[in-house]
């Protein structure tokens, strides 16, 4: 007779946060905040005004060092993380104000600085390839607009779909 374990291993945590502080002359932002993110894992994270989520997100974007406390992103710990270490992780952040040009398409907002360019001695922007890597990202927000379409002539809930797909199309693990 022979005995098989059913038991999953549990998940390594993608980001782990240990006793995190920051504090700014006269607040204490973050007092030893501690938090696990595992791989696939939906969580949510409210407070009051004043309760330190914007600090919190200053902090894995890479703008913020804290005071003390270990951030640890895909087994990798870090005393903080910069802009670099924090895009590179596959962080990615979606603003609650837009961050959208109004005056450019939906595809050169997604893309913007990071547009495919055609060979050459000039180095357009390849429309054509540009479009074809839009559409994956519209389609998985569920989004019934064009790439080619203007940002300003967006819903706001559309617009809101396209900061999402530009923090997707980083590849982003954590959003």
């Amino acid at each position: 007779m022979t005995s098989t374990d059913t038991t999953q291993p549990i998940a390594a945590p993608f980001l782990s946060l240990e006793a995190v502080r920051k504090t700014y002359p006269g607040v204490v932002a973050l007092d030893r905040f501690s938090m696990e993110v595992l791989p696939g894992e939906v969580i949510g994270l409210v407070g009051e005004n004043g309760a330190g989520k914007s600090t919190l997100m200053k902090i894995l974007g890479g703008v913020t060092r804290p005071d003390s406390g270990t951030i640890t992103v895909d087994g990798a710990a870090h005393d903080g993380l910069t802009v670099e270490q924090s895009i590179g992780s596959g962080i990615a952040f979606v603003h609650q104000e837009l961050n959208l040009f109004e005056n450019l398409d939906v595809a050169a907002n997604i893309f913007f600085g990071r547009e495919p360019l055609r060979a050459g001695p000039l180095r357009l922007v390849d429309r054509a390839r540009l479009r074809d890597m839009v559409a994956p990202l519209l389609k998985r927000v569920g989004a019934n607009f064009s790439a080619d379409a203007p940002v300003a002539s967006l819903s706001l809930a559309q617009q809101q779909m396209v900061e999402i797909a530009k923090a997707l199309s980083i590849k982003a693990r954590l959003v």
